[in-house]
């Protein structure tokens, strides 16, 4: 059997891994958003562990035994760092790479005393370090989408509630809900993630599964249900792309090569997503850094124009008024093409500012006005709401306040 000429088992491992790449992508994000990226890396490191403990109590490699055996160890893992974190002094990322790196090497080592004492049965335990996807049957696949389309329909029921911990976790604990048992809840999420994506990436590239698609999303969306959708589909190209790579190159690994295109996926989301990738923040810095500057010709026009009694300025008086700004002549040339600057006829290189232009200047006059007055009346909540969202100065100092310190 085979679908469009494709082999049979790269249509088993692509529908496979699909399945887990989607849940991957919706489970991540509520791990992505509470900060918990890290303790599903512990968890993951620690399934190998546990995969060769089920090995050895059963005598079994069948993958439902071998993933039942990483699940246990991964939730130890994660119940481990739960403790140091309670017991000790010790802060999260030095707890994560402990639990990280002990776990791992209990892993290894177990791993290699298998090998070293020639274990029958345990040759191709290794694969589970970097993924085994073309090892999987049918039966293997049917588990691994049931165990994904469970995972998507406890994040989907319980998306209201994730998303409040997630944010605000104080106040979820004050409206009564019990914000440690959905902590916990989402962290043993991820961890079913984490090992369900084992046979596509392995122990150590499996956290990119359900890191790489939330982060991607979060380049395109502001809003949860929609960052949960991008991220699932994300997850689901990705896979769909590394299966396809690997069936096209030979020796080509399906794993690495699915991260590696989750991967490129996140650089293009990075560099063009329309509101927080780099070209458009690139943008908006050129943008507002231009604004400055008209605004500091206008306001330098202003003083030029009250300074003479004939109304008009010249450019270079304006220019060195408005102090040593990158970008004039631009801004400059801008503000004639809006007509804020009007070139006067028979008077060499004079201008007026238009209605227009003088009711910008004059406006901007005000508002810096009336933000000096809030940085002398009020210095303790001028440094707290001087970011980049901006209120306006009758949000502290009230309307009447901030307009009349502004005309006088």
């Amino acid at each position: 059997m085979s679908l469009f000429g494709l082999p049979h088992n790269t249509v088993v491992v692509a529908l496979a891994v699909a399945a887990v790449g989607f849940a991957a992508g919706v489970v991540g994000c509520f791990g992505v958003l509470r900060r918990r990226a890290l303790a599903g890396d512990a968890a993951a490191h620690a399934t190998l562990a546990g995969v060769v403990v089920a090995f050895l109590a059963t005598g079994r490699r069948d993958l439902p035994t071998l993933l039942g055996g990483a699940f246990v160890a991964a939730v130890a893992a994660l119940g481990v760092l739960v403790l140091i974190r309670r017991l000790t002094r010790t802060r999260d990322d030095a707890a994560t790479a402990l639990v990280l790196g002990v776990a791992f090497g209990v892993g290894i080592a177990l791993l290699s005393g298998l090998s070293a004492r020639g274990i029958p049965g345990a040759g191709g335990l290794e694969q589970f370090l970097m993924g085994h996807t073309a090892a999987l049957t049918v039966d293997d696949a049917k588990s691994l989408a049931v165990a994904s389309l469970a995972a998507v329909l406890c994040a989907g029921l319980a998306v209201k509630e994730a998303t409040l911990v997630a944010f605000d976790p104080a106040f979820a604990a004050a409206s009564g809900w019990p914000v440690t048992l959905i902590d916990y809840c989402l962290v043993g999420l991820v961890a079913l993630m984490v090992v369900v994506g084992l046979p596509a990436a392995g122990a150590v590239l499996v956290t990119a599964l359900v890191v790489i698609p939330p982060v991607t999303a979060r380049q395109w969306t502001d809003r949860v249900p929609m960052m949960l959708v991008l991220a699932g589909c994300i997850g689901l190209a990705a896979a769909i792309g590394g299966v396809a790579l690997s069936a096209a190159v030979p020796k080509l690994p399906t794993g690495p090569t699915i991260v590696l295109v989750a991967a490129s996926l996140f650089a293009v989301s990075f560099l063009a997503a329309p509101g927080r990738g780099w070209l458009a923040r690139r943008r908006e810095v050129r943008d507002t850094e231009r604004t400055w500057v008209e605004g500091r010709l206008l306001c330098a026009a202003l003083e030029a124009t009250d300074a003479h009694p004939g109304a008009s300025f010249g450019r270079p008086e304006v220019e060195a008024r408005a102090g040593s700004q990158r970008g004039k002549a631009a801004a400059w040339d801008a503000l004639v093409r809006r007509g804020a600057f009007v070139p006067l006829r028979d008077a060499g290189n004079h201008w007026r500012l238009s209605p227009a232009g003088r009711a910008a200047a004059t406006e901007r006059a005000q508002r810096i006005a009336a933000w000096g007055r809030v940085l002398a009346e009020r210095p303790a909540d001028a440094r707290g709401l001087l970011t980049i969202d901006l209120p306006a100065p009758e949000a502290v100092l009230g309307a009447e306040r901030a307009v009349g310190r502004a005309e006088n």
